[in-house]
C-alpha cells in the first residue's frame, strides 16, 4: 500500500482584486529589492573621456585651431572679388582644311604639306552660298607653318610669296623657325594670318617657296583656316 501524502493549500477569492490578499503562512516573505546604490557590488556609470590617437602631423585640433587662418572665398578683406564680363556674343564661322600630304611633322595630326625650294602649291576654300547672301562678311586666312629641321641653313634664307584670290598678301621672309624636335612631330608651329582682299564663292590660296636654299630644304604647312566674321 502506497503512503499517503498531503499538501496544505489556500484558496483565494479572485473575484475582487481591490481586496487585500489573505495572509498565507506558507508563502515566502516579500522582500523589497535593494537599491543598486546600497549594493556593494554595484558600480555606478561614470562618463569616460575618449582616448586621443596621434595619427601624424596632418591631424588638426579643431578646438585649438586659429580660425583666422581659414580662407573663405569672396569674403571682404580676405579675397578679392572676381573680375568678369558678359559682352554680347559675336558670330564667327571657320572653314578648316587639314593638310596631310606628308605623314610626319604635323601636330597633332602627324601630317603636313611640304613645299621644297622653288615649289608652288594651291589650296581652295568653297564657301556655302547662303553665307554670302548678306554680303557683310570679312575674311582672314590663317596658315600654320614651320621651316624644315635643317639647323645648318640660316632662317633668313627662307621666304615665300602668298597670293589669295589673285592678290599678293605676303612676299618675303616668313616669321617661322626651324622645326623641333628634329625628325619628329614639330612642337613649334606658328600661325601666319592675312586679310582676304576679296571674298568669293571659291577662294584660291597659292604659296610659292622662294627661299634661297638648297633643293632639299623645305617649308611645311600643318593646316589652313578661312575665318569669316561680320564687318
Amino acid at each position: 500500500m502506497l503512503p499517503y501524502y498531503s499538501f496544505p493549500f489556500v484558496v483565494q477569492n479572485t473575484g475582487n482584486f481591490n481586496q487585500p490578499a489573505t495572509y498565507n503562512p506558507y508563502m515566502p516573505p516579500v522582500v523589497n529589492p535593494v537599491s543598486p546604490y546600497q549594493n556593494s557590488n554595484f558600480m555606478p556609470y561614470a562618463p569616460q573621456t575618449m582616448p586621443q590617437y596621434n595619427i601624424g602631423p596632418m591631424v588638426e585640433n579643431l578646438e585649438t585651431e586659429n580660425t583666422n587662418d581659414i580662407n573663405y572665398p569672396n569674403v571682404q578683406d580676405r579675397q578679392p572679388d572676381p573680375i568678369l564680363s558678359d559682352n554680347p556674343a559675336s558670330p564667327s564661322i571657320t572653314l578648316f582644311k587639314e593638310l596631310s600630304g606628308y605623314p610626319n611633322y604635323g601636330n597633332p595630326s602627324g601630317n603636313a604639306d611640304i613645299l621644297y625650294t622653288g615649289n608652288r602649291g594651291t589650296w581652295t576654300f568653297q564657301i556655302p552660298t547662303f553665307l554670302l547672301v548678306t554680303g557683310n562678311l570679312r575674311a582672314q586666312i590663317v596658315i600654320r607653318g614651320v621651316l624644315d629641321d635643317h639647323q645648318n641653313v640660316p632662317v633668313s634664307n627662307y621666304s615665300a610669296r602668298i597670293t589669295v584670290n589673285g592678290t599678293v598678301v605676303h612676299n618675303g621672309r616668313l616669321q617661322l623657325e626651324h622645326g623641333r624636335p628634329v625628325g619628329q612631330r614639330f612642337t613649334n608651329w606658328r600661325s601666319l594670318t592675312f586679310n582676304v582682299p576679296s571674298l568669293r564663292r571659291s577662294n584660291r590660296v597659292v604659296i610659292e617657296n622662294t627661299s634661297r636654299t638648297g633643293p632639299d630644304d623645305w617649308i611645311a604647312f600643318d593646316w589652313m583656316e578661312l575665318r569669316l566674321v561680320p564687318r
